[in-house]
């Protein structure tokens, strides 16, 4: 139970996580809120799994190759703000805005997003290796360790599909869509000073 509420707190605490679910579920729609909630989630199998290993004492020992790791998550981050940022206002009615949306996306690319999120976010690895890690001692068996695991995808996935559903309401929705190229931009800078951050600091350790 305490993993599973270590999991919660973690996915309460914004980051670019947040911000992708949260520009798809409101761009977009329900679906691809949820199915990019789940790339997040499918991501943390990856970061799980390279922990319980003993992989992640091979990140704390090569500062080379976790600098690496966060460098290209401030690219991939830099990518997504970008695309925010040059949002442009619609004059059209919202019919034809969803199906400019249809055209341009697809389930499997929210999935992706998601997942290349989550994958390449520094805060994850930062996560397993001081927060997680705590909870693998060497009296704890193999297949607790993965109970463990389990439980912290569980928690943060659960979490990001609830967002993903409540913020795709369609009051979220009719609001977005006012002031949509607005929103993408500001989320799109928020995405960037994410990517500047982890850039300064990566470069600064």
């Amino acid at each position: 139970m305490e993993v599973f509420l270590v999991g919660i707190l973690a996915a309460l605490s914004p980051g670019p996580d947040f911000v992708v679910v949260m520009k798809n579920s409101l761009g977009i729609g329900r679906k691809y809120g949820v199915v990019t909630a789940l790339g997040v989630a499918s991501a943390l199998i990856v970061h799980i799994t390279y922990t319980i290993l003993g992989f992640s004492i091979i990140l704390e020992k090569s500062p080379v190759i976790f600098n690496l790791i966060k460098l290209a998550g401030a690219i991939y981050l830099l990518w997504l703000g970008y695309k925010g940022i040059r949002s442009k206002a619609y004059s059209e009615n919202p019919n034809e805005i969803k199906g400019e949306q249809k055209l341009q996306t697809s389930i499997g690319q929210g999935f992706r997003e998601g997942f290349l999120c989550n994958l390449l976010n520094p805060k994850a690895p930062l996560f397993f290796l001081s927060v997680f890690s705590q909870f693998l001692g060497h009296d704890i068996p193999n297949w607790m360790r993965w109970i463990y695991g389990g439980e912290t995808i569980l928690a943060i996935g659960l979490w990001f599909v609830l967002l993903a559903i409540l913020i795709s309401n369609n009051y979220f929705r009719k609001l977005y869509q006012q002031y949509m190229h607005w929103f993408d931009r500001g989320l799109g800078i928020v995405l960037i000073v994410f990517a500047v951050t982890i850039g300064i600091t990566t470069f600064l350790s």
